[in-house]
């Protein structure tokens, strides 16, 4: 009976050692999400951006964040998620990059943070996302049988990309 006990305990253990926390936000009708430990902060849209010339449309600017220069990327601008507004629910998703870069990405709408076993994620097709795969992990589906995409950072804002 004992020795039971042990074994549940053990499984559990390693089944949450595939669940990580991250945080939810949409993009049009989708609902995307990104590591938590990427995200420094999750700030409202800038009134203040510094435009760069000749960057692409979907490069805002530059803002000041607490004496660090962050580049502002419009990733629904990018990825025509549909039509981009800039209201009270927009937001600007501060992430850390590997290299230690801050970068800002602009979305439609911050939801949550959420717990995900990152064991059941599914690849994700180009036909199953508005985003083409190369900037995706995977997805989920999550209890209410809706799809979470799970977003790769950093292809996202890799050097290469914003050139």
């Amino acid at each position: 009976m004992e020795n039971n006990m042990m074994n549940n305990e053990s499984e559990e253990i390693l089944n949450n050692a595939n669940v990580s926390e991250y945080m939810t936000f949409e993009l049009g009708k989708m609902k995307y999400a990104i590591e938590l430990p990427k995200i420094r902060e999750i700030l409202t849209y800038p009134e203040l951006i510094t435009t760069l010339p000749n960057t692409k449309e979907w490069v805002k600017g530059l803002i000041n964040l607490r004496g660090e220069v962050v580049p502002i990327l419009d990733i629904r601008i990018k990825f025509h998620t549909g039509e981009v507004v800039y209201n009270d629910s927009t937001a600007v998703i501060a992430v850390i990059t590997e290299d230690k870069r801050m970068i800002g990405l602009v979305v439609d709408k911050v939801d949550d943070v959420q717990k995900i076993d990152i064991s059941s994620l599914a690849p994700v097709s180009d036909m199953g996302s508005a985003i083409p795969s190369k900037y995706l992990k995977g997805f989920v589906r999550l209890d209410n049988n809706q799809m979470l995409v799970i977003m790769d950072v950093e292809s996202v804002v890799n050097k290469k990309e914003l050139v």
